[in-house]
């Protein structure tokens, strides 16, 4: 697994934000609404990675009962875009004292799924989104990678495994997957991926080219001669 805990039978992902929101002391100005959106959307993005779906959400909220709402709202929208209904949250709001900037955590607990075995060495592995961090999340969100058709193509076996790419980049995470073996993309793979703006797929062969028509922006395979 990724960044994920195995508790029982759930899987419990988690993923937070700070300085970004509407306080005027952040350093990212963004809604409450989008930045719970953002931050949901890596811990949703953390549960496909292990083959789970969440069933229960817990949000941590340290920018006051008034941002409460606004970041119900982007938890919700991250399970409208996909097309499910939204687990039950809750969680508390730091209330007792005013915190001078924006903060969030999400925790996601998610009930782990059947699905095909497969080998990672024998998938054909590729990039969907663009590196992007802060402002430019904002500035290019036609570059950041759609959950959509990546949990539609996850559901269907398209994809067997998702890896959501993160601040560290892509560098750090083809060397979580495949060891030292030397690796090719056009992408900067030093750069931050932010809320994973760009994800790596492993997608089954058979179904390549299923995958590029439902993947039609952003989608780049990695050079074969490098995984094997």
């Amino acid at each position: 697994m990724r960044n994920a805990v195995k508790i029982g039978h759930l899987i419990a992902t988690t993923d937070n934000a700070a300085a970004i929101g509407e306080k005027p002391q952040d350093v990212v100005c963004a809604s409450d609404t989008l930045t719970a959106y953002l931050t949901a959307r890596v811990t949703f993005l953390e549960q496909l990675a292990a083959n789970a779906i969440p069933s229960h959400i817990i949000l941590a909220n340290f920018s006051g009962d008034a941002a409460w709402s606004r970041y119900i709202a982007g938890l919700e929208q991250v399970f409208d875009e996909v097309g499910m209904d939204c687990p039950p949250i809750t969680g508390s709001s730091e209330s007792n004292m005013p915190t001078l900037q924006s903060g969030l955590s999400v925790t996601m607990l998610g009930e782990i799924q059947q699905r095909a075995s497969f080998e990672r060495g024998k998938l054909s592995w590729y990039t969907y989104g663009v590196p992007l961090v802060g402002q430019e999340v904002l500035e290019q969100a036609e570059d950041v990678a759609q959950l959509q058709p990546i949990y539609h193509a996850w559901r269907e076996e398209i994809v067997q495994q998702v890896w959501p790419v993160g601040s560290q980049g892509l560098q750090a995470e083809f060397s979580r997957l495949f060891g030292q073996q030397p690796l090719k993309s056009s992408l900067d793979m030093a750069k931050s991926a932010g809320p994973c703006a760009v994800i790596l797929l492993g997608i089954d062969p058979q179904k390549e080219q299923l995958a590029q028509k439902i993947f039609t922006r952003n989608f780049e395979k990695l050079c074969k001669t490098a995984l094997e």
